[in-house]
Order: C-alpha cells, then sequence, then structure tokens
C-alpha cells in the first residue's frame, strides 16, 4: 500500500487526495493502459461512471496502484474483477481499438464527474451529496495536470459539461452520418459523437463505427 509522502510526484499525491473514499465509493478518475497517465495525449469522455467501486471492498491503495499500472494492479484487471462489464464499456472499447488502428495509443479514458451513479440523474439524490462537485474537480485537475491535445466527448450532457469547463461553445455532436463535429478550444482538438451509453446508443449505433474511426482519424489528424 502507498500513502502520499515525498517518493510521490506532486500529482500522484493529487490523485491519491482525490480519489478518497466518498459516499461509499471510491472515485474512478480514468481507466488507461498507461503506466504515467501524464503522458496521455487523447482523452476519451463520458459523462460519469455507472459502475461503483465499494470502498468496503477495494483499498485505498490498491485502487491508487491500478490507477498507474503498477506493483501487479491494472486498471482494466481491477475493473474486470469489481464489477460487471457494461455496453458503454464494449463501445468505448471499439473506439480505443479504432484508435489504436489508426496509430493512437496514448489514450485515458474518463469522465467529466469522476464520481459513478447508475444514472447521472441519481447525482442528485441525498446519497450521493458532494460527488458531482468532487467528481467534476477530479476532471479539472487531470485537463490541467495532463493538458490532453485531443478530447473525444460523447453524449449530449457532457458536451454541455464539457463546453463550461473549458469555456467555449460546443456544437452538438451528428445525428446522421459524416464526419463528427469537431472544434479547436485553445490548443486542443475537440471531438464530438452522440452517446456511446444506451439507450442514446441504439439510436445511432448502425452507423457507428464508420463515425468512431472517423473520430479516430481526426485525432490522429489533430496529433501529427
Amino acid at each position: 500500500m502507498i500513502s502520499p509522502d515525498s517518493q510521490m510526484s506532486a500529482f500522484e499525491q493529487s490523485i491519491f487526495a482525490a480519489t478518497r473514499p466518498l459516499n461509499g465509493q471510491l472515485p474512478r478518475p480514468w481507466m488507461t493502459d498507461l503506466s504515467n497517465p501524464l503522458d496521455a495525449r487523447v482523452f476519451i469522455v463520458g459523462r460519469n461512471p455507472a459502475r461503483t467501486y465499494d470502498a468496503s471492498m477495494l483499498a485505498h491503495g490498491r485502487h491508487v496502484d491500478a490507477l498507474f499500472n503498477r506493483n501487479g494492479q491494472s486498471c482494466r484487471g481491477l475493473y474486470d474483477e469489481l464489477v460487471e462489464s457494461s455496453a458503454t464499456r464494449r463501445n468505448i472499447d471499439l473506439l480505443n481499438g479504432l484508435l489504436k488502428q489508426a496509430g493512437v495509443d496514448q489514450v485515458l479514458e474518463t469522465n467529466v464527474i469522476c464520481y459513478s451513479s447508475p444514472m447521472s440523474a441519481d447525482l442528485d439524490e441525498p446519497k450521493h451529496a458532494g460527488g458531482r462537485a468532487a467528481g467534476q474537480a477530479v476532471f479539472r485537475l487531470l485537463l490541467d495536470s495532463i493538458r490532453p491535445r485531443v478530447l473525444i466527448a460523447h453524449g449530449a450532457a457532457t458536451i454541455g459539461d464539457l463546453a463550461d469547463i473549458v469555456d467555449c461553445p460546443l456544437p452538438p455532436a451528428r445525428t446522421e452520418p459524416g464526419v463528427p463535429a469537431s472544434v479547436k478550444a485553445g490548443d486542443m482538438t475537440i471531438v464530438l459523437l452522440p452517446s456511446l451509453a444506451p439507450p442514446a446508443w441504439n439510436r445511432w449505433q448502425r452507423w457507428a463505427h464508420p463515425h468512431l474511426q472517423e473520430a479516430a482519424l481526426l485525432a490522429a489528424h489533430a496529433l501529427t
């Protein structure tokens, strides 16, 4: 188990503090294969995770080790151990695979609210008091610390939240086949997609694969 001491980087200390138990859960800031998340150049961004890491079932130090894919722990290994995979997870995996095919492999999957609830609307319930604010603070920490070159945001609510966070008006995602909407916000390229989570996913899944391929190509081009 680790502790926030002088052997940890300032970033790790910030993540250690930001992922302490809150309302019985351990906030989930990201999923990545990277051992150093600061190397990420592309963020895949959703609204907030649906699957919760129960703080009574997981030591905080092990959680942080998994976030940094070290000491025998991994982000994906811990996820597969603790929760049942979702349709959203499979769709994010599809996008991540297409990014790799396009030559983009420094990817971090995160959310504009890094705090779990079954549905985003549940964040207003008393049992999740403070979760929205704490989860959004984690995302702001990631943006400020990592400064990714590309954000791929999926879902209307995500896009709305992200527009406020980056202080830049963002168009809606497309509702029909074609090249995904994208904008420049400072030195970041933001690619906008419909939701990867059901039931919204069901409305566009027939043309999702080529649309996600186009998103991957946009990300690759933005990194050149």
